[in-house]
């Protein structure tokens, strides 16, 4: 039994507690979606995922769209 391990990081110079952890919400959940729907996440890896300040202005649609492009990259690379 494989699990995704992923890790999500923030610094502390982003904004407040509330403010990072909507970030890491997002990312988590944007991941959650990919997974679950394609096959792009290999489970031999542990993938460390740094949340930046623009996620937490930006729609959940567009973070979505960024971390299906990185994980595809990923996979080229791969």
């Amino acid at each position: 039994n494989k699990y995704l391990n992923i890790s999500f990081v923030m610094k502390k110079n982003i904004g407040n507690a509330v403010m990072r952890n909507k970030i890491k919400r997002k990312l988590k959940s944007a991941v959650q979606k990919i997974s679950k729907e394609k096959e792009l996440i290999d489970l031999n890896y542990t993938y460390i995922i740094f949340g930046k300040n623009n996620v937490y202005q930006d729609k959940f649609v567009n973070v979505l769209e960024d971390v299906d492009k990185t994980f595809k990259k990923i996979k080229q690379l791969g």
